[in-house]
């Protein structure tokens, strides 16, 4: 408990804390992707295409397993969540790990900052995003392995382990599971995977966090710069020092927003896909079904997409915050013309669309996730209609 206190940032504010958290998380399954050996080494290369081939075969195993017990409704509707599950794990570490050296180079962007050394206000908007990158982080620790563990002691709670029922919709292939000894093999092999599943989700979604916080700190910073402009206009060597450490911190700000755009735009597309298929099946479930497993796997999905829309919706509102910034300071006691080029440009640049793009078709906000519960639902009576 004290490594975690200390990690998540409770003694001492700093991204490097919450950095170790998520990394610690990735070092005990093996999958330190963001290590400069990562893929050159032959140990973690071979962890990693381990991992690649398993979840390979798991996916397979999913569909076998749904194919051989079809009739089973229960059965099938646990095969599409875990097979959804899978995949999704599939395609963000493939997505990360081919992404991992701009990743890399971001994590250090933000662990390198310094902006809380610059004055008071300045520490303080640090540190209160530090805060909250570390409440992200917590919540998700939490959401994952609950969803983890209550799907795992289901059949404990309701007597399914006499019944042989298994927690997750997937079993060896070619074998009966109710069979003695399977359905105890089957049972501990699911619990292994499916708490490794929530380790690696944790350990993917902690840069995230750094990259949100750290740029909606930055947009902050700058909205207090931007007061600053045509206070003193007699003092024109500060008000131009104050206009350039603007215009380079936003250009600056800008890239790195461009970058995380670039990397996250086709993983949280999917992972958006993956969360209404899974909100809608789960629901689907728990309707029909009312004692089931599915509570876990529906309010982990609909926390994960809500804390992703959240951070997405912080970032582009401190983004407008800074466009009026713009607007409303008082560039106008300002007579020098290079002076005024700078602001006007910072003004066309601020027009610019601000945050992580969901696969080029919008971006992460309360929109989106407005938009993503009334899909899920629509879906979820589409399947009922379908039923009846």
């Amino acid at each position: 408990m004290l490594f975690f206190r200390k990690s998540l940032g409770y003694l001492e504010f700093n991204y490097n804390r919450i950095y170790d958290v998520f990394h610690w998380f990735l070092s005990i399954t093996l999958l330190r992707i963001f290590d400069d050996d990562f893929l050159v080494a032959p140990f973690p290369t071979a962890i990693f295409h381990f991992y690649q081939s398993e979840i390979a075969i798991s996916l397979v195993a999913i569909v076998m397993h749904a194919v051989s017990y079809r009739n089973d409704l229960d059965a099938v509707i646990l095969s599409v969540s875990a097979f959804v599950s899978g995949f999704e794990l599939f395609f963000k570490i493939n997505g990360m790990v081919y992404r991992r050296k701009q990743i890399a180079q971001m994590i250090r962007t933000v662990l390198n900052d310094r902006s809380q050394l610059n004055g008071p206000i300045e520490a303080g908007i640090c540190e209160k995003y530090q805060r909250l990158a570390r409440k992200l982080l917590f919540i998700t620790i939490l959401s994952y392995l609950t969803a983890s563990i209550m799907l795992l002691i289901y059949p404990v709670l309701v007597g399914g382990i006499r019944e042989r029922i298994l927690p997750i919709g997937y079993s060896i292939p070619l074998v009966d599971y109710h069979k003695h000894p399977w359905y105890l093999i089957n049972y501990l092999l699911q619990i292994l995977q499916a708490n490794w599943v929530a380790v690696v989700f944790i350990g993917l979604d902690g840069p995230f966090y750094l990259f949100v916080c750290y740029s909606a700190s930055q947009l902050e910073i700058l909205s207090e710069y931007l007061r600053r402009i045509g206070e003193c206009p007699d003092n024109v060597v500060e008000q131009r020092r104050l206009i350039r450490k603007v215009f380079e911190m936003h250009t600056g700000l800008s890239q790195f927003l461009a970058r995380c755009s670039s990397i996250y735009r086709e993983v949280y597309l999917i992972q958006i896909l993956c969360s209404i298929v899974h909100i809608c099946v789960s629901l689907f479930h728990i309707q029909i079904k009312l004692v089931n497993g599915s509570y876990g796997l529906l309010l982990t999905n609909v926390n994960k997409v809500w804390l992703f829309c959240y951070c997405g919706e912080l970032v582009v509102s401190k983004a407008t915050d800074f466009s009026t910034g713009v607007y409303t300071n008082q560039w106008y006691q300002l007579w020098n013309r290079r002076d005024l080029q700078d602001m006007l440009f910072m003004l066309r640049n601020a027009q610019r669309n601000y945050g992580f793009s969901v696969g080029g078709f919008g971006f992460l906000s309360f929109a989106t996730f407005t938009a993503v519960m009334k899909t899920a639902y629509s879906c979820n009576a589409f399947l009922h209609r379908v039923m009846n």
